[in-house]
């Protein structure tokens, strides 16, 4: 999906509170251990980096 650049500015200003809220504060991520082997795998991971990339600091707990 693409979207033009004031939709993303005005999605990135809405975000803006939240990621606020949430720098410095550690967060537990909880997944399966069989979506390692998972195309979805790099999705994850992905989402994980821009986390980390917010200032949240992460807890990754595998097949829990």
């Amino acid at each position: 999906m693409l979207i033009n650049n004031s939709e993303f500015v005005k999605w990135f200003r809405s975000a803006a509170p939240y990621i606020h809220a949430h720098r410095g504060k550690t967060v537990v991520l909880q997944f399966e251990g069989d979506l390692i082997d998972s195309k979805e795998f790099s999705y994850l991971v992905h989402d994980i980096a821009l986390l980390n990339s917010l200032g949240i600091r992460l807890v990754i707990v595998f097949g829990a």
